[in-house]
């Protein structure tokens, strides 16, 4: 069997450039602590707010400087990786 035999329709990898080539996605650090923030801090400081027995500023509190600590680790892991996640085979 040589390179004439394998049928014209058979997929092998995909080019590294051009137009054909699978885009590398990479995130940047800054909007990505910024999505980790506001996904943790925004659902804490609901319920601090909205509690029956009115609200409580310690709640509110611990959901910004929980909501912050998970955006610096966030944005520090992405960061240190270049921008990429996951940096296996993009399918």
């Amino acid at each position: 069997m040589n390179d004439d035999d394998e049928p014209r329709w058979h997929d092998g990898d995909p080019p590294e450039r051009g137009p054909s080539a699978p885009p590398t996605l990479r995130f940047d650090p800054f909007a990505t602590a910024l999505g980790v923030f506001f996904g943790v801090a925004i659902p804490i400081v609901v319920v601090g707010y909205t509690r029956p027995a009115g609200s409580n500023g310690a709640i509110i509190a611990i959901g910004i400087v929980v909501g912050l600590l998970a955006a610096v680790i966030a944005g520090i892991w992405v960061a240190h990786r270049g921008g990429r996640v996951w940096r296996g085979r993009q399918f």
